[in-house]
This record gives C-alpha cells, sequence and structure tokens, in this order.
C-alpha cells in the first residue's frame, strides 16, 4: 500500500488503499489505516510545525518543532535516528537538499536559515538572516503620538527598536541544490538565497499585494517555482533571466576586482626608489600621476560592481491566477508538473498551466 504521513503533535503515518472502481474524473475512493504515530516522548511532546520525506532514501522523514529541535525519522524502525537544536527559537520548516540523504535546511523564528550535514552535525552553516525591521519601542509612553517626533514626519526616530521578522517556509529547488526560497512572517516577497553565497537574497521575488503563505519549486524546472497567499492569488515565476544578470555581473566584478589589482601593483612599482620623495627616471611625475588615477578610477569601479552583486534582483511573474480565497497551501505535481494543486477554504482546486 501507498504510505501517507502527517503532522501535529506527532508524526503519523497512514497506510492507503485504493477501493471500488474510479469516479468519472478517474478519482478513487481510499482507505487509510493508522499504521504508526511516533514521537520522542510518550508523556508529551511539542507540536511539530513541518516535515519532508527524503527522495533518496525514502525510509528517512525530517520533522521541526517549536522546541527548536529537527528530528529525522526511519519509519522503518519507526525510531528517532538524529534529533539535534537546530534553531535558538521555533523552527518553522526543514527541508532535505535536492539529492542529498544527508543535507537539510530550516527556518525558524529567529529569522535564519540554517543548513546541516547529518554526517557533521557539530558545525552548521547560516546561510541567510532576514533584514531586520524597525519598528517603535513597545515601551515607548509616547508611542503613537506623532506631535512627540518634530522634524521627521510625526515618524519615531530615536525610540526605535530592530525586529527580526521568523521565517516561516522554506522550500530547496527539486533540480538544482543551490538555490533555496524562503518568505517571512507578513512578507509579501519571496526571497532566493545561493548556498554559495550566503547572507543575502540573489533573487526577490516582487508580486503579492499580502502576506505570502505557500511556496513550491518545479520539480522539472529548476528555474520556476510558485507561490500563494493571502491575497487570493497564485503566481508562477521565472527566475532564469535574473540568474543569468546575477552571474554576468558577478563576472564582472571579478574582472574590475582584477583589474584595480593589476594596476595598483603597476602603481605602487613606478613610485620612487630613492624613498625621499624623488620621482625615479623611468617614473615621469605625470605618468606616476596618471597611473595613481587610474588605479583609483579602477578602484571604485570594482567597489561599485561588487557592491551591485549584493543587491537582489527583482522578479515579475510570469503567470497569474485568482482564486475566490486566500490560498493556503499548494503543491506541484511531481509527475505531471503542468499541474498546480492549491488548497482555499473548504476546496482544493488544481490548476493547470
Amino acid at each position: 500500500p501507498d504510505l501517507l504521513a502527517g503532522t501535529g503533535d506527532s508524526l503519523r503515518l497512514w497506510e492507503c488503499e485504493q477501493t471500488g472502481e474510479p469516479t468519472e474524473m478517474g478519482l478513487h475512493k481510499t482507505n487509510m489505516r493508522l499504521r504508526a504515530k511516533m514521537t520522542t516522548r510518550a508523556d508529551y511532546s511539542e507540536p511539530i510545525t513541518s516535515f519532508d520525506w527524503n527522495q533518496v532514501d525514502p525510509r528517512l522523514i525530517i520533522t521541526s518543532s517549536i522546541d527548536t529541535t529537527c528530528t529525522v525519522w526511519d519509519i522503518e524502525t519507526q525510531q528517532a535516528k538524529t534529533q539535534l537544536i537546530a534553531h535558538d527559537r521555533e523552527v518553522f520548516d526543514v527541508s532535505f537538499v535536492a539529492g542529498s540523504q544527508d543535507v537539510f535546511a530550516s527556518a525558524g523564528a529567529d529569522g535564519s536559515i540554517r543548513m546541516f550535514d547529518l554526517r557533521s552535525l557539530e558545525h552548521s552553516t547560516i546561510l541567510y538572516e532576514a533584514p531586520a525591521a524597525v519598528a517603535p519601542s513597545s515601551s515607548d509612553p509616547n508611542l503613537g503620538d506623532a506631535a512627540y517626533y518634530p522634524g521627521n514626519g510625526g515618524i519615531p526616530s530615536t525610540r526605535l527598536s530592530s525586529l527580526v521578522p521568523p521565517l516561516l517556509r522554506l522550500s530547496c529547488n527539486a533540480l538544482d541544490p543551490n538555490y533555496i526560497a524562503t518568505f517571512a512572517l507578513d512578507s509579501h516577497i519571496v526571497s532566493v538565497i545561493d548556498v554559495r553565497n550566503p547572507g543575502t537574497a540573489v533573487v526577490q521575488l516582487v508580486g503579492h499585494q499580502a502576506p505570502i503563505h505557500a511556496i513550491s519549486w518545479s520539480p522539472t524546472s529548476p528555474s520556476q517555482l510558485c507561490s500563494a497567499g493571502a491575497d487570493s492569488r497564485v503566481l508562477v515565476w521565472d527566475i532564469q533571466q535574473a540568474l543569468t544578470t546575477r552571474q554576468h555581473q558577478q563576472r564582472q566584478a571579478l574582472a574590475a576586482a582584477a583589474q584595480a589589482k593589476q594596476l595598483s601593483k603597476l602603481t605602487a612599482a613606478n613610485k620612487s626608489d630613492y624613498g625621499d620623495g624623488r620621482q625615479s627616471p623611468r617614473s615621469p611625475v605625470l605618468a606616476s600621476g596618471a597611473q595613481t588615477s587610474n588605479a583609483i578610477q579602477a578602484v571604485a569601479q570594482a567597489a561599485a560592481a561588487q557592491a551591485l552583486t549584493q543587491q537582489p534582483t527583482n522578479v515579475a511573474p510570469s503567470l497569474t491566477y485568482a482564486a475566490r480565497l486566500p490560498v493556503n497551501s499548494l503543491a506541484w505535481h511531481q509527475n505531471s508538473p503542468e499541474w498546480i494543486s492549491i488548497g482555499f477554504g473548504n476546496t482544493i482546486q488544481t490548476l493547470r498551466l
């Protein structure tokens, strides 16, 4: 029988068997029987926020929990294989990296995405931290009084606190293990991260008009992903052009840095050999001044090119669908990628691209 997994206060496995003839739409009725209920404690278990089934080794399922941990389960033995403290606060999502049974990433209330390797759990990598949002301090007795902040348009400037928004969901690219998509609490933007360049988003998907609820990469295209949110919109994105532009910017930055380094070396070599401020015969004053100016300009160009690679590229959606109600979940069909299923209200709807 097929297996179905679900989480709540524990990880549950059901066996599913089709019964009867298919309906006019080709759907089968299914009998479900609980096969296993797995928890780390017999008396009480912290709520599980998400899970992912390993595609390389289907015996493995990883779960995340509000108790700051991630747990890897062996569904054959129905035992926890590994449990680790993954974040400083609640862990909201977890996913294995494509093509690996050991590497996984997690997102949490501390606003970070972290990557782990089951073969070396002593170390982890912080791939991304959500930009801090600035808000007035709740302890300020004059909070909300615009007259209290003269000269600043009624906006508080001296009594501010930094708030790092929780990252609610992440999605690892199904074909390219270098890319992870994520979004923060109440955010309208999806950020795409390149694990080879931790710290900043390489692409931002801008198109939703209300908080995002779900994201998923295409199972057949490494550059396509889908998002859905409280604005009742389902958006399909293609980031191939943005990634190509980003790679071109990185090549330009490397070339500019190499040129600046070379000019700096030439300028240093052509300075006075005497040490008393006199100019050597092989480096006239005008030539030396021009070379210094060129070197300074090259360094500035290299810095500007490098700064450009630190800014995410904004991408607009390629396809849009409007549902009747806010969309809470979505799933891309693994075997027929032209179909996407969405859930809203008490309805499940299937869309064809």
